[in-house]
Formats: C-alpha cells, structure tokens, sequence
C-alpha cells in the first residue's frame, strides 16, 4: 500500500513538473528538454536506460506477481 502511494505522488510530481514547465516556457524545462540535455552524452543514456529498466522492473515486479 504503501508503495502504491509513493508511485502515485512520484506521477503527481512529474505531471506538474510538466506542466508548469510547459505553462513557463522560460523558467523551467520540460520533461523532454531535460531527458533530451541528459542523453546527449553517452553517459547520460546509460543513466536514462538504467532508470527506464528501474523503474520498468520495479512496476512490474510490483503489480504483476501475485502477492501471497
């Protein structure tokens, strides 16, 4: 339950983060701008796959195996 809640607030977050960067087109930076600044070095891919896996493994390990 717990966890659930965290995933949710952690999806909250980035919606307004997106928005607001969208709504503020000057102050902050969008999703994609940020993602897009991160990949363009080979570190920062490696980083963003890691996170993608992370988060992939983590959703599904969460809310696909059947709990006892």
């Amino acid at each position: 339950m717990n966890a659930t809640v965290i995933w949710l607030a952690l999806l909250v977050a980035v919606v307004f983060f997106e928005v607001f960067g969208r709504l503020r087109p000057t102050g902050v930076s969008t999703l994609n701008r940020a993602a897009s600044m991160l990949a363009r070095r080979i570190s920062g891919r490696a980083l963003l796959a890691l996170l993608w896996v992370f988060i992939g493994f983590h959703l599904f390990a969460r809310y696909t195996i059947p709990s006892r």
